[in-house]
């Protein structure tokens, strides 16, 4: 699935990870993604790899370019009179208008929903933020090692009892890769539904909620018991039921355990499998 999004143009005023993956996504399946730079010094995630939290300072910038392949660049200075004049000109041509700013910034730059749209009223805003754009946390940012993995539960959920703390994430962008998943689901959507209809959307797409969505069910079953979810004991770490877990083997590797249907059988769940015999 490589072409589903050709012929559609996304118009991108965002940094970091989680709002350009999406557009990194739309732009493997085929759409024309223009996305928007500081004049000078550019997306932020540049500046990443030489400020000592990663040294990428030789070869290729690997998590900017994993958020922003595909895509054509433009700096333009959103300050001035005439880098947002040169925006609203490129917003004229575009299906999408995707950011990532805080409420309050699209507002003063002159880039909010009312802005965008006096230029192309057929326009699907998207707005990716931290805890969504409304409510007491809606004009503060977020990662998403913040607001994906430690306000969702995630962390909690994950880090043995006793342990002491909590355990990050497994890798950096971990909740932005899936939150900018969200987001090209939503931009899709948004787009058939311009289609059937011919009414624009507005797309908000929030890291919390995401981090929310993904542990759905653990949130489902901690309601329900009463309890919050937490690894297990006995001998199958995330279970106390041994036939679902992880187990280390004496060769130092680990063996996954998921007998789902087993279970099932066993306490009457599911009625056990028989053949289809043809009819005498």
């Amino acid at each position: 699935m490589t072409d589903v999004m050709k012929g559609v143009r996304i118009l991108e005023v965002a940094e970091h990870m989680f709002v350009p993956t999406a557009s990194a996504i739309l732009a493997d399946w085929g759409a024309d993604v223009i996305k928007v730079e500081h004049h000078e010094r550019g997306d932020a995630m540049r500046g990443l790899g030489s400020t000592g939290v990663l040294d990428l300072s030789k070869g290729v910038h690997v998590l900017n370019e994993n958020a922003n392949r595909g895509k054509r660049s433009i700096g333009l200075d959103l300050s001035s009179e005439e880098g947002v004049e040169v925006l609203y000109a490129l917003a004229k041509t575009c299906d999408v208008f995707l950011a990532n700013k805080l409420p309050q910034v699209l507002e003063k730059l002159r880039i909010d929903v009312q802005d965008i749209r006096k230029h192309n009223r057929d326009i699907i805003y998207v707005r990716g933020t931290a805890s969504g754009p409304k409510g007491p946390d809606g004009n503060r940012g977020g990662y998403d090692m913040t607001s994906f993995w430690c306000r969702s539960g995630c962390a909690y959920s994950v880090s043995p009892p006793g342990m002491g703390f909590v355990l990050p994430q497994p890798g950096p962008g971990f909740g932005d890769s899936i939150g900018g998943m969200t987001i090209a689901g939503g931009i899709a959507a948004a787009l058939y539904k311009r289609e059937r209809t011919g009414e624009p959307s507005v797309v908000d797409v929030s890291l919390l909620a995401a981090g929310v969505w993904a542990m759905g069910a653990t949130i489902a079953l901690s309601g329900q018991s009463g309890k919050p979810w937490q690894l297990g004991g006995g001998g199958a770490s995330g279970s106390s039921n041994p036939l679902t877990g992880l187990y280390k083997t004496s060769d130092e590797r680990f063996v996954s355990l998921v007998m789902l249907q087993g279970l099932s059988l066993l306490a009457g769940l599911l009625p056990p499998y028989r053949p289809a015999r043809p009819d005498r």
